[in-house]
């Protein structure tokens, strides 16, 4: 059995989260490690995710909010958080310490993201890891591309689904984001697609992109994405 650390990341709670076995729902430890190093370096005020399940990328986003210092929050959107994770997200930021810097919102998506845009947040930071059908991820993206400051970050997980894929090439085709490197090593994937085999280099599942300037095209105005 292969023990799994996260040696850069000053966190117990996130090594324990990997050591022995496989986290059911936690994102890979080279993206929370880059998830991690991201946070600490944009020392974003306000940070949303959407999708918390046992808090991997909450613990990385905690831990560099409170290693930055000052007031950084983060907004958590689970729906399913006790139903389907019996809390599991919420005992490991319990068990970090980190809760002073935490709102969990169980509630849908469309629902919870819509309310924050009413409210005028104004996002730095965001992560999007939630349901990953097509719609579900372009309309998280749409709601935070509303509350993104221009020169803010988003990232998208598990980007090798065929759905999220779409999302991210509806954002470099018909907003203006530019796509931000942040460590992460290319790897091969494959996937079926169609019936058949398809393999290409992508960035490890996750991918970031830098909001260049709040923009919207006019209703003519269409690109295939």
């Amino acid at each position: 059995m292969v023990t799994r650390t996260l040696p850069d990341v000053p966190s117990e709670v996130l090594r324990s989260m990997y050591d022995g076995t496989t986290t059911l729902g936690a994102i890979g430890p080279v993206l929370a490690e880059a998830l991690y190093r991201t946070v600490r370096r944009e020392a974003p005020r306000h940070v949303v995710e959407v999708g918390m399940a046992c808090g991997a990328s909450t613990i990385a986003i905690l831990t560099a909010l409170e290693e930055n210092g000052g007031d950084g929050r983060l907004v958590s959107i689970d729906p399913y958080q006790h139903e389907n994770w019996l809390g599991q997200g919420v005992a490991n930021v319990e068990k970090s310490g980190l809760g002073h810097r935490h709102h969990l919102i169980e509630e849908f998506d469309y629902l919870a993201l819509a309310d924050l845009l009413r409210q005028g947040l104004e996002v730095d930071f965001a992560y999007i890891d939630g349901r990953h059908n097509f719609d579900y991820a372009l309309l998280d993206f749409f709601f935070l591309d509303k509350m993104l400051r221009i020169g803010a970050l988003v990232g998208f997980n598990d980007c090798h689904y065929p759905a999220v894929e779409k999302v991210v090439s509806f954002v470099t085709k018909h907003r203006r984001y530019d796509e931000e490197d942040v460590g992460l090593p290319p790897r091969r994937i494959v996937r079926a697609r169609w019936h058949r085999l398809v393999g290409r280099w992508v960035n490890t599942n996750d991918r970031y992109f830098r909001k260049r300037e709040s923009w919207e095209p006019d209703p003519k105005f269409y690109v295939a994405f």
